[in-house]
Parts: C-alpha cells; sequence; structure tokens
C-alpha cells in the first residue's frame, strides 16, 4: 500500500491545531438545536475539509438484517445513499464493522476488500464506532486521489467516530426517553378513557386512537368470548380492520396468537408475523410490501379469568422497542379488564331484565295489552314495579309524560294486572271529542233529551261498568263537566243528560295527561278537589331521550313487529344508523321511534335498515354534527400541527392519506381493488403507501 509522505513539523503542528479546533467545534454544536443527522453532517463536511476528501458518510449496524444503514453523507448522491446496504465484512466499511479495527487504503484498485459506491474514489479512510464494547457503526472519508490520507488524518477520524459515538448514544438514550414518558402518557390517557367512556366499544375506539398517535399501530382488535360458544372467541370491534373482515376473526381457545394468549394467560408477542406460524392471518390482510410487521396479544383477565383479548400490529422498529410496547399493552389490558367485566355483568343484568320483563307478560291475561313494554332502563323498570304494586287496587291512577311516552299502554297494563282483567277497559281521549259532545260520550243521554236523540245511549262510564274507565288527555277536560266528573267518581254514579234519575257505576278511574294539572289547578284552569281525586297514585313516564339505552331494544322489537305486518324479513339496523338514534333526542318519544321503525321497514329493500332509511329529523341532526365536530376539528387541528408555510401541505396530505388509508382497510390492503376504487395507477398508490408510512 503507498503511503502518504510524513508530515513536516509545521504541517504536523497545523493538524493538531485543527484536530483541537474540530473537538471545540463539536462541542459546540452539539449543545445547538440540531438532529443527530444534521450534527453527523456538519462533522462530515468539517473531516472532508480537514482531510481534503471528497465523500464521507456514517453507517450505523443493522444486526438483524446483517447491514450498514447510512444515516449521514456528504458528497454522495442522496438516491446512491438511499438504496446502498453494505453487508457486514463487504468492503473496507464492512470489515471495519466486522473486526472494530480501522483501516486506511490509498489505493483502492489494489486492496481487494474494496467495494465501489460510487465511482472514481481511489483512497479510503474507514473508522469503527464504538459504544462500550459494541461496534454501533462505522464513519469513512474517501478521495478520488491516490495517497489521500495520512496516519493524522485517520488520527484524527478516530477522534471523530468517538464524539460521533456520543452523538449517536445521547440521541438513542434521548429516544428511549421519550419512547418511555410516551409510554407513560398512553398509560394515563387510556386510563382516562376508560373512566370516563360510556360504552365499551366507544372506549376501544378512543384507546386505539390514542395508540395510533403515541404508538403508530397499524391495526388493532378487541376480542371476546362468542355468547352463544363460549369455547370461541370472536373480534368484537377492530380499528382499520373492515367488517367483512371482522367477521373472520373466530378463534379456539389455544388456535393462532389470539386464542394461545388466552389458554396461557399471557401476553404473546411476535416480532415477525411472516416468520411465525402461530400468526394465522384469518382476518385475511394483504400485508405485502410493507417490511416487517410485529403483532401482540395480551389477555384481558379478571384475577385468573381470562375475560377477552386486545390486540395490535405495528411495524417492527427494534427489540428494545418492542419489549417496551408489549409491556406497555400488557398494562393496558389490566387496565381494561374491570371495564370488560363490568360491561359483561351489565350485559347479564340486561339478560335477566329482559327475561323479567318476557315474565311480566306471560303474566298478563292479554298479550295485546304489554306486547310494546320492554326496555331495561332503571326509570321504566321502577314504573313497571310500581304498576305491579298498583295493578291490584281500586285507587284511581294518574299517568303523566311527554306524548308519545305510552301512558295509554300502561293503562292497559293497569288494568290486565288487576281482577277486572275480564272486563273492558273503555279509553276516552278527551281532546278528541268536540267539547258540546263530550258530556253525552261520557254519560249517555235519553231518548229526547234533545233534537236528534232518537233513542237512549249509554255513556262510556256505564259501558266501562265491572271494568276500567281510562281518560285520556283528562288535562283538556272543559270546566263544567269538571265537578259532574267529579261527582261521578266519587259517587260512583251519574246521570244521563235528560234523566233524573242516577244510574250506579263500578269502575276503575285511570286517567292520563302530558300536561302539569297542578300548575293548572293554581292558575284555576282545572278544580284542584278533581286533581287530588285523580292523582291517588301517580305513575310517571320517563321521556325516550333519558331512556335511550331501552332505543336498540324498542326498535328490535319492532322490527319484529312490522315484520309480521308487512311480510318482511329485516333484521336490524346498522351500525350508522343505531348510533344516529342513540344520538337523537326523539321529541316525540316511543310513537316517534315506532313511526320511524315502521318506515325504514316498510321501505327497506334489503334485510339491514341503514342511515338513508332514517326520518330526515334523524338524518339532519347527525349531519350538522359530523359537520360541526368532523371537518372543521380536523382542519384546526392540522392547521394547529402545520409550520408556517406547511399548512397547504399538511391538510391536504392528512386528507389524502386518510382517504388512501380508508380504503386499503376495506379492501383489506389488496392494492389492485384499493387502486382501482382511487381510480389513480397502482404504482401511484405504491409510492403514496411509502410517503405516509402506509
Amino acid at each position: 500500500m503507498a503511503k502518504k509522505p510524513d508530515l513536516s513539523l509545521k504541517e504536523e503542528l497545523e493538524a493538531r491545531i485543527n484536530k483541537l479546533k474540530l473537538v471545540h467545534y463539536i462541542a459546540v454544536e452539539m449543545n445547538k438545536a440540531h438532529t443527530t443527522k444534521e450534527l453527523l453532517e456538519l462533522i462530515l463536511e468539517r473531516c472532508l475539509v480537514l482531510t481534503g476528501a471528497k465523500t464521507g458518510s456514517v453507517m450505523l449496524t443493522n444486526s438483524e438484517e446483517g447491514v450498514l444503514d447510512i444515516i449521514a453523507f456528504k458528497g454522495i448522491d442522496e438516491k446512491v445513499a438511499q438504496r446502498t446496504k453494505l453487508k457486514i465484512g463487504e468492503g473496507i466499511t464492512g470489515w471495519a464493522a466486522q473486526s472494530g479495527l480501522p483501516k486506511l487504503v490509498n489505493n483502492t484498485k489494489q486492496d481487494p476488500l474494496y467495494v465501489a459506491v460510487t465511482e472514481g474514489l481511489l483512497s479510503e479512510i474507514a473508522v469503527p464506532i464504538r459504544s462500550e464494547n459494541k461496534i454501533i457503526g462505522v464513519i469513512s472519508v474517501d478521495s478520488n486521489k491516490e495517497d489521500a490520507f495520512s496516519e493524522e488524518d485517520l488520527e484524527l477520524l478516530t477522534m471523530v467516530s468517538e464524539l460521533a459515538a456520543q452523538i449517536i448514544m445521547r440521541q438513542e438514550m434521548g429516544d428511549r426517553l421519550r419512547s418511555k414518558m410516551m409510554l407513560q402518557d398512553v398509560l394515563i390517557e387510556t386510563f382516562n378513557i376508560i373512566e370516563e367512556g360510556e360504552d365499551l366499544k366507544g372506549v376501544f375506539d378512543s384507546i386505539m386512537e390514542v395508540l395510533k398517535e403515541k404508538m403508530d399501530i397499524l391495526r388493532g382488535m378487541f376480542v371476546l368470548f362468542d355468547k352463544d360458544d363460549p369455547s370461541s372467541l370472536k373480534v368484537e370491534a377492530g380499528f382499520k380492520i373492515s367488517d367483512e373482515a371482522m367477521k373472520k376473526g373466530i378463534y379456539k381457545i389455544g388456535e393462532g396468537v389470539i386464542g394461545n394468549a388466552v389458554l396461557k394467560g399471557q401476553t404473546i408477542g411476535i416480532q415477525d408475523i411472516e416468520k411465525e406460524e402461530m400468526f394465522l392471518n384469518k382476518l385475511k390482510i394483504h400485508r405485502a410490501g410493507m417490511g416487517k410487521i410485529s403483532f401482540i396479544a395480551s389477555p384481558i383477565k379478571a384475577g385468573a379469568k381470562v375475560l377477552g383479548v386486545i390486540a395490535v400490529e405495528r411495524k417492527y422498529s427494534d427489540a428494545e422497542n418492542f419489549d417496551d410496547i408489549t409491556d406497555t399493552l400488557t398494562l393496558l389490558a389490566s387496565l381494561l379488564a374491570y371495564r370488560v367485566r363490568s360491561y359483561q355483568r351489565q350485559e347479564e343484568a340486561t339478560k335477566k331484565l329482559i327475561d323479567e320483563n318476557a315474565e311480566l307478560r306471560k303474566e298478563l291475561k292479554t298479550e295485546s295489552s304489554v306486547k310494546n313494554i320492554v326496555g331495561k332502563n332503571e326509570k321504566i323498570r321502577k314504573v313497571m314495579e310500581q304498576v305491579k304494586t298498583v295493578a291490584g287496587t281500586m285507587a284511581p291512577v294518574l299517568i303523566t309524560g311527554e306524548t308519545g311516552t305510552g301512558k295509554e299502554l300502561i293503562a292497559k297494563v293497569l288494568h290486565f294486572l288487576s281482577n277486572r282483567s275480564d272486563k273492558k277497559i273503555i279509553s276516552v281521549n278527551c281532546a278528541a271529542i268536540p267539547e258540546n259532545l263530550l258530556e253525552s260520550e261520557l254519560f249517555g243521554y235519553e231518548k229526547g233529551a234533545f233534537t236528534g236523540a232518537s233513542a237512549r245511549k249509554k255513556g262510556r262510564f256505564e259501558i266501562a261498568d265491572g271494568g276500567t274507565l281510562f281518560l285520556d288527555e283528562i288535562g283538556e277536560i272543559p270546566l263544567h263537566l269538571q265537578s259532574k266528573l267529579l261527582r261521578a267518581i266519587q259517587e260512583k254514579e251519574i246521570e244521563p243528560l235528560g234523566s233524573e234519575k242516577p244510574v250506579k257505576v263500578d269502575i276503575r278511574i285511570i286517567a292520563a295527561t302530558n300536561r302539569d294539572l297542578e300548575k293548572l289547578s293554581s292558575e284555576g284552569k282545572f278544580r284542584s278537589d278533581l286533581y287530588f281525586r285523580l292523582n291517588v297514585i301517580n305513575v310517571n313516564l320517563p321521556p325516550l331521550r333519558e331512556r335511550k339505552d331501552d332505543i336498540p331494544i324498542l326498535a328490535d322489537f319492532f322490527i319484529k313487529k312490522f315484520n309480521k305486518v308487512y311480510s318482511k324479513n329485516v333484521m336490524g339496523l346498522d351500525a350508522k344508523t343505531e348510533e344516529a338514534f342513540m344520538e337523537y333526542e326523539w321529541p316525540g318519544n316511543i310513537r316517534e321511534l315506532e313511526n320511524a321503525v315502521e318506515r325504514a321497514v316498510i321501505m327497506a329493500k334489503g334485510n339491514i335498515i341503514d342511515i338513508s332509511l332514517a326520518p330526515d329529523s334523524v338524518n339532519s341532526g347527525r349531519k350538522e354534527k359530523k359537520e360541526v365536530f368532523g371537518m372543521d376539528e380536523y382542519l384546526d387541528s392540522e392547521i394547529y400541527k402545520a409550520g408556517e408555510g406547511r399548512v397547504y401541505a399538511g391538510v391536504i396530505g392528512g386528507l389524502e392519506k386518510k382517504l388512501i388509508e380508508e380504503i386499503l382497510v376495506k379492501t383489506n390492503y389488496n392494492k389492485s381493488k384499493t387502486s382501482d376504487i382511487l381510480g389513480i395507477n397502482r404504482n401511484t398508490l405504491k409510492s403514496k403507501m411509502k410517503e405516509y408510512g402506509l
């Protein structure tokens, strides 16, 4: 090997001064706000000047793939740098990484180890970068001249390699610390979500959004035991997973990663799913070209009992980061356990309540009286308890509540649970009968009582004799009739129009109103003595907005009801429709819900009611919410995150990424289908996926 001539004393002194200046320069720059890449490039630039080199690079050891990755470079074409992957042991640089020894070559043509990355380079220095006893990379410089470097240059680069090691390790320590802090933030945020979330599906979705933001997960799933088959588990909810794929997610205990996590009762982490036989890919998701994908499944346990599994999938980075995320998911699963147990207990209670409702319906002697009495809400349960308690008495009952809450149905239940159930229940809507006809309708009339009264007619009181009289909208009865009504209730006798002889009646009075009778009494619009007589027992029905947890049950009941009426086979509401129904306030209460479901069943073409079949009132409220809380929030968020001069690129890029990601999920990452749906070239799609890390 040709050797560069020895330096003169003056040149040697200058070299040492330059080395000290470089050390000082690096020390100053290390305390500035540089990224590791920027700092290493600044150092390389100085090294090129001081050694007269043409190009330089810093490569880090990728021990898992057995290659060196360029992280900083000078004088090398960027495309060349990106595609260069020297194997450890390959070339002068690879030899330095393998042996841990520096190497100076002043004639590359004569060195059999040399591998040309850039044409025309004739001299090279390669020095390993060490951290403790571990080689973490190599720093090298090259020249297009023979005999370009001296031992002083080698010494200079050796010193720089030590500083580079400090810089790289400082970054790694900072990254590790930030990662630990980020994972702590994940646990804090998810704990708050679990504490504050209203339903299990919403809790899962919110947790997945946090994991996407903080841990960059690709997708996730929430798996619970199948209610119909306790030996199997099925995907209850998915994140970035299509509905079609989730249907395929059925696992036996001990089957695949999910089933084994349940069987062993411990977290299972797979670093590379392509190399793991246990990973079955039951969901048939396409992952070609996505690189090394890791999968972590953690059992959700209450004591020793496994309730389900939470699993995530993400691109693999390194072993330490993988272990940290595995530990975090294990802790997260333990936080989630009590919420899952609470949900399951609630489901058990719901089933019990539904069974109780079914038993109550069986107790009634006439099915038509209770066919619409469904619900698990605590308020409606209390109403039903009250109804069962007072049904067997003769005490008058006043049913209050908004229009459409089911007051007439409760009246029928009261009747059919009483010992009068084999007699008639007669209903009178006091608001629907004209005032001049209401008296004769209630009390009847004798022949000749007025013009047109050609025969005696029994009133509703007489017709209901021995049974129950239901006076609906009692608040609308005129004042001049209220005294006669009060006498009929108190004395249990009536006087038909045109008759001087009272008629005895044996009836039970049930009244209903959507008005505040107490307030009307204080205003002199309703007799207070009649109010007190009617209000011996008050049954107040909650509006539907206060028992929203009954909406899915009621909707399902009405679907079954109208399936029979219209010979349909509608199975239920889809997720979006159910969500919209749950968000809507239902000012018309159960009656409005029943009408909405009836219309949807009639109009349904298939066996599922989608959002297009919901009433305009439901849809318009939903659209307003989406507009206010969807796009506006997204734009505000992206504008805030983007720096000055980056708003347009940030917002448009974010939308493009989200669009591509959503279609990929719907097609199970089938790139051909995705490109067809988007209407873009498949190569363009691949480029975009690479750009956005999808």
